[in-house]
């Protein structure tokens, strides 16, 4: 009889115990809710209110967050409900669920004072789930184990990958990454389709940072070369132009001179029979249309380095050091071409 007594006495001790721990983990909850309730009201109203003005995205997401604040049955159905007014499916179905759950183990009384809801939310869960997409995520047979994935900003486990899994319809962002290499791919499903999304990583990493402008090469693949040298060809592409346009000039010039000297050989030439004017006029004209042939030559090969040089940073063959020097007088002219050929 002792022994029982002790037993009994144990036993009851242990209740009492477990009644103790119980009701301080009540008082801690109702205290913690208690200090949560204005802001989970404030939540609550704002969400319902851009709900009702057809602002699911935002207006859910206050509701489920002054459900976290303060869990209430109440609230928990309608952000339910807004979740299914908005299209968002797969979220609907859940939340119906947990309000399901969470009236099963409400007392009588507080399940009469839920007035029907319960009805509504199991009619949706019917309803809703066979519209819910289901999308499946698999890595290609190339992706590295330290391959990672994320949905709409949130990580996917690889115990997830390879499954069907119950998503909203609409357009979903999926990243796939290992450190190294980084790819994202946009996809939008509707309700009731079911997809899979083969993962795969780019050829070539994405995630580096961009080079600074002095790392850049050109696209032509050749060294960049240094402001200095730059600055050296801009010189000497300007020098061969400047060449270029004088001897353009000079052998336009010329080429006026020697129909002006023609014109005097044609006044004092009868045939082959000139008077003195006429033979110095004769020799002009020679001399003149030597300046300007070989005036437009060098304006030719000026220019066109100077273009090469300009466009290409290379310096044509045979340009390098090129030069020329006019001088006349009234006896005749001499043409100096300078450079290495």
């Amino acid at each position: 009889m002792a022994t029982v007594a002790v037993v009994q006495s144990s036993i009851g001790m242990v209740r009492s115990l477990r009644v103790a721990v119980g009701l301080s983990v009540w008082v801690v909850a109702q205290a913690a809710s208690a200090q949560d309730a204005p802001a989970a009201e404030a939540l609550f109203t704002a969400g319902l209110a851009e709900m009702q003005s057809g602002k699911f995205d935002s207006g859910c997401a206050k509701l489920a967050e002054s459900y976290r604040l303060d869990p209430r049955a109440g609230t928990l159905f309608t952000t339910a409900e807004c979740y299914a007014q908005g299209g968002m499916l797969a979220s609907a179905v859940v939340r119906y669920k947990d309000y399901l759950r969470l009236f099963a183990r409400m007392s009588p009384a507080d399940q009469r004072g839920q007035r029907g809801r319960e009805k509504i939310a199991g009619s949706a869960v019917a309803e809703l789930s066979p519209k819910v997409p289901q999308l499946t995520l698999r890595f290609a047979a190339t992706a590295p184990p330290s391959t990672q994935v994320s949905r709409n900003r949130t990580k996917v486990g690889r115990a997830s990958l390879g499954l069907a899994l119950p998503v909203d319809p609409g357009e979903h962002t999926i990243v796939v990454e290992n450190g190294t290499a980084r790819s994202e791919t946009r996809i939008t499903i509707a309700a009731g389709e079911s997809r899979e999304v083969i993962l795969e990583l780019p050829t070539s990493p994405s995630t580096a940072q961009s080079p600074s402008a002095a790392e850049i090469a050109p696209s032509t693949g050749t060294p960049q070369a240094d402001s200095g040298h730059a600055g050296a060809d801009h010189t000497l592409a300007y020098v061969l132009g400047g060449v270029g346009i004088a001897g353009v000039a000079v052998g336009s010039i010329t080429g006026v001179m020697v129909l002006g000297k023609k014109s005097t050989v044609d006044e004092h030439c009868r045939g082959v029979q000139c008077d003195q004017t006429g033979l110095d006029a004769a020799d002009s004209a020679s001399t003149l249309g030597l300046i300007s042939t070989v005036g437009f030559g060098i304006g030719a090969v000026g220019l066109g380095a100077a273009t090469v040089l300009l466009l290409t940073g290379k310096t044509p063959a045979n340009t390098a050091g090129l030069g020329a020097t006019f001088s006349g007088a009234p006896g005749g002219a001499r043409v100096s071409l300078q450079g290495a050929f």
